[in-house]
């Protein structure tokens, strides 16, 4: 994951389930094999594709990705349990941690983290 994962201990990428990074505007850059098992998805389908928005129910998105990120940029980490969506459309709980990620002192991207809770 290189410089990606800047932030992140390595028991929290071990024990990670899924592992997604974005660009400032939400564009998946970086897709796991843990987030293609959870969420049902090739990495073909989603780098450069889609916006982790498709990973929230649209009811939910409007208020909860500027909170997380407003809370990631400010506070160095986002985390709470969240309701998520799987390819297919259905819905999960799981336990989200979100990071921003800096290259050469520059906000560039997000890194979240998920762990379903059931």
């Amino acid at each position: 994951m290189g410089t990606a994962a800047e932030g992140f201990s390595q028991e929290e990428m071990e024990q990670a389930t899924s592992v997604i990074t974005c660009d400032l505007e939400g564009m998946v850059e970086t897709f796991s094999r843990g987030a293609e098992r959870l969420f049902g998805y090739q990495p073909s389908e989603v780098i450069g594709k889609l916006s982790v928005a498709v990973f929230h129910p649209p009811e939910k998105v409007e208020e909860l990705v500027p909170r997380l990120l407003k809370t990631a940029v400010e506070e160095g980490l986002f985390e709470e349990e969240v309701v998520l969506v799987k390819k297919g459309g259905s819905q999960f709980p799981a336990r989200l941690a979100v990071r921003p990620i800096h290259r050469g002192g520059n906000l560039v991207g997000y890194m979240g983290i998920t762990r379903p809770l059931e």
